[in-house]
């Protein structure tokens, strides 16, 4: 609902009672805020949809946004139609659906389908009530109907309905020895028209002069599919405002029934809650109201909406809305004057305002109104300075009517139809006025954004996160768009397409500034881990309700969370990216990155180490934002601490977590995180036993007394820390047996795992070692780099679901190296 969830009325209410509150409680009132006015999409620029001088007749919008508009020629007489598909600039060719015509109407359905109705008299032999169908999708029209053949009067304009359920209702006049009557015709969704049936009594008042007129039949549905027709009568001197109906239950025309005396055309609409209002124009010179539940319900007394009318061209038609108002909308001559005016009538204050004035300068005798199923209320007008003139609309929308705005620049005289599925999306058809020669072409115009788009950017590439808390702005990307946006939402995905943080906020109107602001946090509070993320831009454009993805790229985050065995890095440290610590026979150590293609290169090294020790790549232990790097010194086990991006020496800081007791382990590996605690645990099987333990990170940056998770794991050549293969966020292991069988055990969160299952037979015979080294490739997957028995190093890429795809070869004579960890 715009700008508020609340209606302007309503708002107006909450203010109030705010108020009445703080006064109560002896507190400063607060200024009532200005309302504002809508802020809605411009208008395109006029497209030309005949060349020859036409009268346009009537358009309407289908519920899917199609337009479809009407049009005689002022010469021929022939009435043509186009069709423009939603969200299109483009009309269809036009295409004549009857001859000699006058007083087309237009009604859109609920299937999509488009019902013209129209007084004709192409053959010749007399006027005719004619009706074709444009189905939904198609551009080509039905061939006519013929309604009524019987002394169809020309100069009474026929109207039409439609019911929610599909069905259609006419109306029309005959003419014919001295009077003339209404008559009225269904069309039921299977395709058939009613027999006509007279739903006026003209002649019953006719006396014996037998002259009796009618004039301005308006039809309307209830909400049960009741009937209800109003027009004005004429006997003698005398001008009456006539209703009839014919309620659901019967399925019968009353007798008609007289409103009161009158000088101009009542004018009848139905409103969404089913209930029918009548406007007419009283003898002081006042516009009434009535209204009625349904077509079996009495009609209440009248209420007087504007007072003071002056000459009106054609009489306002109650627009009613969902919430209950009422809108009038007239061209009026009141005090020498030419304006377009207007009044609505308040549902939540039961009350009508003062009528108002629509128009920029001196108006030309005509106004077009309408109301969409949301309640906006438009209005199209032309005005003229005596040469040139100027087609202008307003929108009424969340209780604020828009300023005037131009449409289009036209000839002095035009008559415009205007039509609208919702506040942001309306259609205007203009095109010449009978008896003037100005103009000719007959043209439309609609109300739509143009395409939104970033119209500039400052996106910084990384977001460094070292040193920031949760209050700290750690990237601020900025934006500018092409037009106004009412809102926008940033997501961040990590490499496995997981969003990582969403961020949306809303703009003041009018405004095209987009300034994200992001602490480094994922959704769950935690500090995001270090390596790219993608992040994709969306906004609403203001108005319109949809949402449109903008930008997207790439930030890489820096400072953060260690990634899985993420020590070094390609572009930046850390990356995000798996690495591999080699041991050669001169006790050098050193890094082999993983680049983000799935291959290796050297990064930072370190000399002085035994050739006997075994080293186990580990997480951030004591929440540096660096990962640790486990070392079995002789039967001690220590975590060193190297600072990112570089490689442990012997001298590195370290803490002793046991000088005992580490020699009876074979097997010591780094699955991730097995307890979901957010830190490190370590797996380790006795070569005497094949008993398994875990060793649990803990809060001071130790290891915790293990617990035993298995009794003899001894038929298990390899085991293997192979971090998250599922993407569920906890560790997984690997195990190959003697028969060369790989099996997957995952992680369960609580420091166990569950029953391992074969994901491979006949599996890794000639590797000598297996690492699960973590993601070398940027998809966001956990992988596997083995060695053989010639020394030929292979990376299996995960697959994320616990499996691993086809090994490629990444490197040879790795057979040098005394240790790949």
């Amino acid at each position: 609902m715009g700008r508020s969830a609340l209606p302007s009325r309503r708002r107006a209410t909450a203010t109030a009672l705010v108020a009445v509150s703080l006064a109560l409680a002896g507190a400063t009132l607060p200024a009532t805020p200005a309302a504002a006015a809508p802020v809605l999409p411009p208008w395109t620029g006029a497209k030309t949809l005949s060349m020859t001088k036409s009268e346009v007749r009537d358009v309407v919008v289908t519920a899917d946004g199609t337009a479809v508009a009407v049009w005689t020629e002022t010469v021929t007489g022939n009435l043509y139609a186009a069709r423009r598909p939603a969200n299109s600039d483009t009309w269809s060719t036009r295409a004549k659906i009857g001859g000699t015509t006058f007083n087309a109407r237009l009604a859109a359905r609920p299937d999509g389908s488009v019902v013209a109705v129209w007084i004709d008299t192409g053959t010749g032999t007399g006027w005719r009530t004619l009706s074709a169908v444009l189905p939904a999708g198609q551009t080509a029209w039905s061939q006519p109907t013929v309604l009524d053949s019987t002394d169809v009067s020309s100069s009474i304009v026929p109207d039409i309905a439609v019911r929610p359920g599909g069905v259609v209702a006419a109306v029309w006049g005959r003419s014919a020895n001295s009077r003339s009557e209404v008559f009225a015709s269904l069309l039921y969704p299977e395709g058939t028209w009613s027999e006509p049936e007279q739903v006026s009594n003209a002649a019953t008042h006719a006396g014996t002069s037998r002259y009796g007129n009618v004039g301005g039949p308006q039809i309307a549905f209830d909400g049960q599919g009741g009937l209800v027709v109003s027009y004005w009568m004429s006997v003698g001197e005398m001008y009456r405002v006539m209703t009839s109906s014919r309620p659901a239950e019967t399925f019968a025309w009353q007798t008609p029934e007289m409103i009161t005396a009158s000088y101009e055309l009542p004018t009848l609409g139905s409103a969404p809650d089913g209930s029918l209002h009548l406007v007419y124009k009283d003898l002081n010179g006042s516009f009434q109201v009535l209204r009625r539940a349904d077509a079996a319900s009495a009609w209440s007394g009248p209420r007087t909406a504007a007072s003071a009318v002056g000459t009106v061209a054609e009489m306002p038609r109650p627009l009613v809305g969902p919430d209950g108002d009422v809108t009038l909308v007239w061209f009026d001559r009141a005090a020498g004057a030419d304006d377009v005016r207007t009044a609505t009538f308040d549902s939540g204050t039961g009350e009508w305002a003062e009528s108002r004035t629509l128009s920029a300068g001196t108006a030309a005798y005509t106004a077009d109104a309408e109301i969409a199923p949301d309640g906006s209320v438009h209005v199209l007008w032309p005005e003229s300075d005596g040469q040139t003139g100027s087609l202008y609309e307003a929108t009424l929308a969340d209780g604020e009517w828009t300023s005037p705005r131009r449409v289009a620049t036209v000839g002095k005289l035009v008559r415009g139809e205007i039509a609208a599925n919702s506040a942001g999306d309306a259609t205007a058809v203009w095109g010449a006025v009978s008896g003037y020669s100005t103009y000719t072409d007959v043209s439309a115009a609609r109300t739509t954004w143009p395409a939104l788009a970033v119209s500039g950017s400052s996106v910084p590439v990384t977001a460094p996160l070292k040193g920031t808390t949760s209050s700290s702005a750690a990237w601020k990307p900025t934006w500018t768009t092409s037009s106004p946006v009412s809102s926008w939402t940033l997501t961040l995905t990590d490499t496995a397409g997981k969003a990582v943080r969403t961020l949306t906020g809303t703009t003041a109107a009018g405004s095209t500034a987009l300034a994200p602001v992001w602490n480094g946090r994922t959704g769950t509070g935690a500090i995001a881990v270090n390596g790219r993320l993608t992040w994709s831009l969306k906004a609403v454009q203001w108005g319109s309700g949809t949402a449109s993805t903008l930008a997207t790229g790439t930030v890489t985050v820096t400072g953060g969370s260690p990634a899985f065995r993420d020590f070094g890095g390609h572009d930046v440290t850390p990356d995000g990216l798996g690495d591999l610590l080699q041991l050669d026979t001169s006790g050098r150590i050193q890094w082999v990155l993983g680049d983000g293609t799935g291959q290796l290169e050297t990064g930072a090294s370190a000399t002085g180490w035994s050739t006997s020790i075994k080293a186990v790549p580990f997480g951030d232990l004591n929440g540096e934002r660096c990962n640790d790097v486990l070392v079995r010194v002789g039967d001690a086990l220590r975590a060193y601490r190297p600072a990112c991006g570089t490689a442990p020496k012997p001298t590195t800081t370290y803490k002793t977590i046991s000088s005992t007791g580490w020699k009876q382990y074979d097997v010591l590996t780094y699955p991730g995180d097995v307890t979901k605690d957010g830190r490190p645990d370590l797996i380790a099987r006795n070569a005497s036993t094949g008993a398994v333990y875990l060793y649990k990170g803990t809060s001071t940056a130790g290891l915790s007394a293990r617990v035993k998770l298995y009794d003899n794991w001894k038929t298990y050549k390899k085991v293997v820390g192979a971090g998250d293969l599922n993407g569920d966020g906890i560790g997984d292991l690997l195990a190959q047996d003697t028969a060369n069988n790989l099996y997957r055990y995952y992680g369960k969160g609580d420091g166990t795992f569950s029953s391992r299952a074969k994901i491979a037979a006949n599996w890794g015979a000639s590797y000598n070692v297996v690492v699960g080294v973590g993601d070398l490739n940027r998809d966001g997957r956990a992988d596997l780099v083995a060695r053989d028995t010639a020394g030929n190093l292979y990376r299996q890429a995960g697959t994320g679901k616990g499996t691993f795809g086809s090994r490629v070869k990444i490197g040879g004579s790795f057979n040098r190296y005394k240790g790949l960890f």
